[in-house]
């Protein structure tokens, strides 16, 4: 509490100046009327905008070092017979009401602080070119919605302000007399009232939050609040609505991003189960190092659920060990630590190196001392696998990639092809399309389009001779062969990289079909179809022996499956140790369930209050609790029941039987749902990647890493993911043009499945 004054320097400029209560005395000896003080030893301070009395951005405040030093004569001394006068008295009232006429948007006030000093903002051209050749200042107050300056400032330090609407102009010193008189205007003005009649009064905060969610949503740049044409059609929906700049717009996103990540934090630490994650670096337009992190788990609803917990800058070095220390800051930064579940990583040496640490550094928190915590990508391990394989027939692949890039290089080749397929009678089944080399599935997309379309390409040998990469009959039939041995692995890749229930049940039965596949091809009669198939089975052997175990497990977890398809499979693949792998699932699932019922013993309310029974009930609980040993177990109740039949339940949802069976198998139930949301890709955060490459773009390269995590993690808790499931074609995203009723297999055509 203080009292506050004006004071006027010798160039008659106003400025605000406070003392605090306990000083009054001290300065009020020193004060004399119709004396001139010379001041120093002054706090300056930035002007309050709830409680303003002029226009000078900054403020005095006298403390105890202040000197107030009378000076004896000056050169314009004014008296303070001024104030008392009718004009004068009008005039300090003018100044007075500053406060009153809400000049200064609070909400520009908190934005002003987070203005970038390098690149000024003015809304509007309101400086003079006397003002322009100094500093910048940003203006504040409503009148300038209606107002510009013309001209420069006048030898007496007035300004020419002119309405916007009616042209009324009046010369004006802003630095004595503030901007009540174009306030006052603003709100008479007859042209502006016309234009306001029957408009709808809006919430001004909510429709600023509603543009700020679509900034997030639309991938907008910040500038889209300042564009002149949308300022323009918003004016003319609405001349009532108020605007408002870029840097107000990044602190509403950053107030979004913290609002919606205390929400999500309290949903994680409220979760009865576990959490798995997934992580993967990515290498931004900028050269910054990015760092993704993942979080998969099934909510109190039984929902599955996908949220990125951090997307922020990773400068290098990019080891194992810088990892794990940042994965470890994030999780105790989200209070994670005591229930992490897996982490699925890539192949890279590093992510094995990382998941090392953390599992070393969890173990005492982690399921079974962390036998289960490190899960390899299902997507790049088939990805080695294939690719591989394919090393073996690169020549052929290499004839048929230069003839679809023959046919596309131009638009008249193209012509040209399309009457080789009229003229060989070819059924239309879609363009021509080129694969990216290092995504093998478009490799298989390639050829079987290309296969297609077999007999017009050598009608366009026949006919072109510029054409030189036709494939022989022998290459045809290998590439034929190859494109039906690749099948069973696009059906797993498009399985794992999107779908529309992406639990972990369904996953071990696509692992036994390649399995199937690699042992069928081993001895093919085709040398090099052989050479290619043992060169992927040791790829296969290398990276899931250890990893199908838990695959199992969520197969076992499903109804319908149980032991029952673990016992069909591993006899189908070696009936010799079928019944020693089952044996060996048998126990891990023991092992699993027994640390769940061991926690659920400790953490039970087996003591249950008298009221919350039924009358008469309380010693029959008692007896039935002291029995409760003696009962079998969920798990073994679980396994005695008959599987369900697959065909009468061929679209269950297994979360859902998992929930409405939660009181019967009770600890069983919240393995499964810690089993069944284990992701066995890292898809969900390659998928943040290509919202990142849109959000930190070329044209868009100077945003701070902090709105870069902003924007992308809000995105993604608003939306969810949006999963890309089948595959990825060459970088122009070539599509089917003219046929609309293709084949799902081969037309390339992106299908879009949201995971919330």
């Amino acid at each position: 509490m203080g009292v506050d004054m004006l004071l006027l320097d010798d160039q008659s400029y106003l400025i605000q100046a406070c003392v605090s209560v306990h000083r009054l005395n001290t300065f009020r000896e020193l004060l004399r009327e119709g004396a001139i003080y010379e001041l120093s030893g002054f706090d300056v301070t930035r002007s309050n905008n709830h409680f303003k009395l002029c226009d000078s951005v900054v403020s005095i405040r006298l403390n105890e070092f202040t000197k107030m030093v009378e000076v004896p004569a000056v050169a314009n001394p004014m008296s303070t017979e001024m104030f008392s006068s009718l004009d004068g008295f009008v005039y300090l009232m003018d100044i007075l009401s500053l406060n009153n006429d809400d000049e200064y948007a609070s909400e520009d006030a908190g934005s002003e602080q987070e203005m970038d000093e390098n690149n000024p903002i003015v809304d509007e051209p309101l400086m003079s070119t006397a003002e322009g050749k100094g500093k910048h200042k940003r203006r504040h107050s409503k009148c300038w919605n209606h107002f510009t300056i013309e001209g420069d400032r006048m030898p007496d330090g007035k300004f020419k302000c002119v309405c916007n609407h009616c042209n009324q102009f009046y010369y004006l010193n802003l630095h004595r007399s503030g901007t009540n008189t174009m306030l006052r205007h603003s709100e008479r003005c007859p042209k502006t009232l016309s234009s306001t009649v029957g408009c709808k009064k809006i919430d001004q905060l909510v429709f600023r939050d509603m543009i700020d969610v679509a900034i997030v949503e639309h991938d907008l740049p910040y500038a889209f609040v300042e564009f002149r044409r949308v300022r323009e059609a918003l004016k003319y929906a609405n001349p009532t609505i108020e605007f408002w700049c870029r840097n107000t717009a990044v602190a509403d996103v950053l107030k979004i991003f913290e609002g919606e990540k205390r929400r999500l934090k309290q949903v994680l630490n409220e979760l009865p189960g576990r959490v798995c994650l997934t992580t993967d670096l990515w290498r931004a337009i900028t050269i910054e190092g990015y760092l993704c992190l993942t979080v998969h788990y099934i909510d109190a609803e039984w929902n599955l659920r996908a949220k990125i917990l951090s997307f922020c800058a990773f400068p290098p070095p990019h080891t194992g060990t810088a990892i794990s220390m940042k994965i470890l800051e994030l999780l105790k930064e989200w209070g994670l630590l005591k229930k992490v579940f897996t982490i699925t990583v890539d192949n890279a040496s590093s992510n094995d190196n990382m998941q090392g640490v953390v599992k070393r550094q969890l173990k005492k928190d982690l399921v079974c001392g962390g036998e289960f915590f490190h899960i390899r990508c299902v997507a790049h391990i088939l990805n080695l696998i294939v690719q591989d394989g394919l090393a073996v027939i690169g020549e052929a692949l290499e004839k048929i990639r230069d003839s679809v890039k023959y046919v596309q290089i131009t638009e008249s080749r193209e012509i040209l092809f399309q009457g080789c397929v009229e003229s060989v009678g070819v059924r239309k089944k879609g363009d021509l399309l080129l694969d990216c080399p290092t995504l093998w599935n478009s490799t298989y997309l390639m050829l079987t389009r290309a296969l297609h379309y077999k007999e017009a390409f050598k009608n366009l040998a026949e006919i072109e001779t510029s054409y030189q990469s036709l494939p022989t009959k022998s290459e045809w039939l290998r590439a034929n062969l190859i494109s039906g041995l690749l099948q069973p692995f696009d059906e797993m890749t498009r399985l794992v990289s999107g779908t529309k229930y992406p639990t972990a049940n369904l996953y071990f039965m696509e692992v036994w079909k390649i399995q199937t596949w690699l042992n069928t091809n081993e001895f093919h009669e085709d040398r090099v179809i052989a050479d290619m198939v043992d060169s992927m089975r040791m790829k296969f052997v290398k990276y899931w022996e250890e990893y199908s175990d838990i695959l199992a497990i969520a197969a076992v977890l499903d109804p319908r499956l149980k032991f029952k398809v673990l016992e069909y499979c591993y006899h189908t693949l070696d009936p010799a140790t079928c019944k020693s792998k089952t044996d060996y699932i048998r126990k891990k699932v023991v092992k699993l369930y027994g640390v769940y019922k061991k926690n659920s013993s400790a953490h039970s309310s087996q003591e249950v209050e008298e009221d919350a029974l039924p009358a008469g009930y309380g010693g029959f609980y008692v007896f039935f609790s002291q029995q409760a040993g003696t009962r079998t177990s969920a798990l073994d109740l679980y396994l005695s029941e008959p599987v369900l039949d697959m065909v009468s339940n061929l679209k269950l949802d297994v979360l859902e039987y998992w929930r409405d069976n939660a009181n019967r198998f009770k600890e069983l139930s919240r393995m499964a749902s810690d089993v069944l949301s284990i992701p066995i890709t890292t898809v969900s955060s390659e998928s943040s990647f290509s919202a990142g490459s849109k959000v930190l773009s070329k044209y868009r390269n100077k945003l701070l890493p902090s709105n870069v995590q902003a924007l992308i993690c809000t995105r993604n808790w608003l939306r969810g993911f949006e999963v890309i499931a089948g595959c990825d074609l060459d970088e122009k995203g070539k599509e089917d043009k003219q046929d609309t009723n293709v084949e799902a297999e081969g037309s390339g055509r992106k299908k879009r499945t949201r995971l919330n």
